[in-house]
């Protein structure tokens, strides 16, 4: 991914919707998701990149897969959420998107469970002995 591309590709949309905000706005919210979503997909390569690059670190280094999958999974979900609530944002769809923001909060309390439940079993066992 090119940095200045996607400034660039940025940067034209918003001129657009601004433009067509002005005589036809739902047709500007559906451009704005639109552009969002393509947007996204231009980092993506760089993200997968990204991750598999810590995958590979974490598998040197002897730290647990599941773990590490874990964590990976706990971010996705909040980039993931975060974006989805953008978007109800500029719908002005705000109670939508809070409660995306909930579930997605949610989500990671039960993907992170697991592991609390382990540390908290290892205080346990540290506290008996």
């Amino acid at each position: 991914m090119n940095v200045v591309t996607l400034i660039a590709v940025a940067l034209i949309a918003v001129v657009a919707i601004v433009l067509i905000r002005q005589v036809k706005p739902e047709i500007a919210t559906v451009l704005t998701i639109g552009v969002s979503v393509f947007l996204v997909s231009m980092i993506l390569q760089d993200v997968f990149d990204v991750v598999y690059a810590f995958y590979d670190l974490s598998e040197q280094a002897g730290v647990d897969v599941l773990a590490f999958r874990r964590v990976v999974k706990i971010v996705g979900i909040g980039y993931l959420t975060e974006f989805a609530n953008n978007i109800c944002q500029d719908a002005d769809c705000k109670s939508i998107g809070s409660k995306i923001l909930f579930g997605g909060k949610i989500a990671i309390a039960v993907i992170a469970l697991p592991v609390i439940t382990e540390l908290l079993s290892l205080l346990i066992g540290m506290l008996q002995q």
